[in-house]
């Protein structure tokens, strides 16, 4: 068996990491190759709504200083909880998310910080789309967990950095503009 691999996918918002995730996993699947999908916002959406609304913040809410003290770790924690059993087995695990504070402390290059076991092989890949049509792809899939950007969009864009990861290298960048079987295509030759 091989080592198993920790495939992060990731971007801002409505760049197309989960649109990107679902064709991957489907085309390995073909070819033979399982993948566990842990997208950290379908792990947590059952209980972060919950616990928002007992803080007295809206269920929805996932940009506020609350969120981000109070949850925002947590849901990711989860994540990363329930991978390492998936990793443990010996099953590949993709992440389509942002993991924004876990790139910029380097956590996402360590898979001791991650809490995986130490033969896990891990890769990155980060999606760049232009803003104007990440924006049309936020208003298109309606998610009520979207509206504070939509409501606060200067605001929000002024404040997305691109990691310094990227930057400097250590994360490869995907145009997500590219055809989809092409992006599934880099996708795959970064796994191999």
């Amino acid at each position: 068996m091989n080592d198993p691999t920790a495939l992060f996918v990731l971007g801002h918002a409505g760049t197309g990491k989960s649109f990107l995730t679902t064709h991957f996993v489907r085309r390995q699947r073909e070819e033979g190759r399982a993948w566990c999908v842990l997208d950290k916002d379908v792990v947590s959406e059952i209980w972060s709504g919950s616990m928002l609304a007992a803080l007295g913040q809206d269920p929805n809410d996932r940009d506020s200083p609350l969120f981000k003290a109070k949850v925002r770790d947590l849901e990711y924690q989860s994540t990363l909880r329930i991978a390492k059993d998936q990793l443990d087995i010996g099953l590949d695990v993709i992440f389509p998310g942002p993991w924004s504070r876990e790139t910029a402390s380097s956590a996402l290059f360590s898979v001791q910080d991650l809490g995986f076991p130490p033969q896990t092989r891990l890769r990155h890949i980060w999606l760049e789309l232009p803003l104007a049509v990440r924006r049309q792809r936020i208003v298109d899939r309606n998610d009520p967990r979207d509206q504070w950007k939509l409501d606060h969009w200067d605001a929000y864009t002024t404040a997305l950095k691109r990691p310094s990861a990227v930057q400097d290298g250590r994360v490869p960048v995907l145009d997500a503009s590219l055809p989809i079987a092409d992006q599934v295509a880099q996708l795959a030759a970064l796994v191999r």
